[in-house]
């Protein structure tokens, strides 16, 4: 396919969720709500098959959301958001998750695009060419660093920076065999023990490749030993990710997401805390993830954002829909247009549309 026929497709693709964003716009203007979700995050369980040093997630809990629920889930949110909307499955590890093969098929088969993100120890061939069957609309990769003793020592799996490596060759290769319609996506988490060779990942996968890079900081208490400490470094290194984005590799961030990252790192939030509050001077923020986003977690509960602590509901108890345009979620979109929590994690800091379209019109 040529590259105009190819963007000309990806632009007719876009068309439904630019109308979502405009729906997004027009419910802050109004106060009504004249959207639906883009993005449906579902969170099956903690179990995993990793125990990374910075994860936060409890990765022995047998708690999981069963393959019926799983399978409702992915109808429901179809009914409720129609197209120009995904599905992002992560935990835990969703390739030992069992239902994962059905739950990708039922979502091709209705026309739902559906990812998920792994550390991708378990993307060998033969697991690739299952999911890969299932024309998922993306994976997401997390990878630390591309040098195995850093990567080993944040990801503690023997040989996995060479096994997480070659599992996104293996996905790369079955999608030019079948011409899946499969985005890869490497997600790093910016620590201490990593900065510095971030432009050496971004430069492994390099400017031809489909591959694209998302970065986002790390989340957890100040004072941890994950926080970068030298700032003025940490600004020389965003410098030089926007500067090689600049000469065409597919880092996917603006200037002001950068600085942003620096803001957020030179402002830890208080001792015990996980979050940090932006001084807003009680001006309106019009965060507006209660109108793009979902969070499903394993016992059921639906949150718009995990961090205001109370769920708008539980699909055990109400369909997505009957959540979506409830009292309790009603409640919350009003208290969010004041919120003032700094947003840093890709699933929740606001995205730009400009840097939301140039990452779309890569895809596939």
């Amino acid at each position: 396919m040529t590259s105009i026929a190819r963007i000309t497709r990806q632009c007719w693709n876009g068309l439904p969720y630019l109308q979502k964003e405009l729906g997004r716009r027009a419910s802050l203007y109004s106060g009504q709500v004249l959207a639906t979700p883009m993005t449906y995050y579902i969170i099956f369980g903690g179990r995993c098959n990793l125990a990374c040093s910075f994860c936060e997630v409890d990765v022995h809990s047998e708690l999981k959301l069963s393959r019926e629920a799983m399978l409702r889930v992915i109808r429901e949110a179809k009914d409720l958001s129609g197209s120009g909307f995904n599905i992002s499955l992560s935990g835990g590890e969703p390739t030992i998750y069992k239902p994962l093969i059905e739950t990708l098929q039922l979502a091709s088969d209705i026309g739902v695009n559906m990812g998920f993100t792994t550390n991708g120890l378990s993307l060998i061939e033969s697991n690739v060419k299952r999911i890969l069957a299932c024309n998922p609309f993306n994976i997401n990769v997390s990878l630390e660093s591309v040098d195995p003793k850093v990567n080993e020592s944040l990801r503690p799996a023997q040989d996995g920076t060479r096994r997480t490596l070659r599992g996104i060759d293996n996905v790369l290769a079955e999608k030019a065999r079948t011409g899946a319609r499969t985005s890869v996506i490497v997600k790093p988490t910016i620590m201490e023990q990593n900065y510095r060779g971030l432009p050496d990942l971004v430069r492994h996968f390099g400017k031809q490749s489909p591959v694209q890079i998302n970065f986002q900081p790390y989340v957890g208490m100040a004072g941890s030993r994950f926080w970068v400490s030298d700032l003025a470094n940490l600004r020389r290194v965003f410098d030089e990710l926007l500067s090689l984005q600049q000469e065409g590799y597919r880092v996917m961030a603006s200037p002001q997401q950068y600085e942003s990252f620096n803001h957020y790192f030179a402002n830890p939030p208080k001792q015990g805390a996980v979050k940090q509050h932006l001084d807003l001077g009680g001006q309106k923020r019009n965060c507006d993830i209660g109108l793009r986003s979902m969070f499903l977690y394993a016992d059921g509960d639906v949150f718009f954002c995990d961090y205001l602590g109370k769920p708008v509901g539980n699909i055990h108890q109400n369909s997505l829909s009957e959540i979506y345009y409830g009292q309790a979620a009603g409640g919350q979109r009003k208290q969010m247009v004041y919120c003032n929590i700094d947003c840093q994690q890709t699933c929740k800091r606001p995205i730009p549309l400009l840097v939301k379209a140039r990452s779309f019109l890569r895809m596939y």
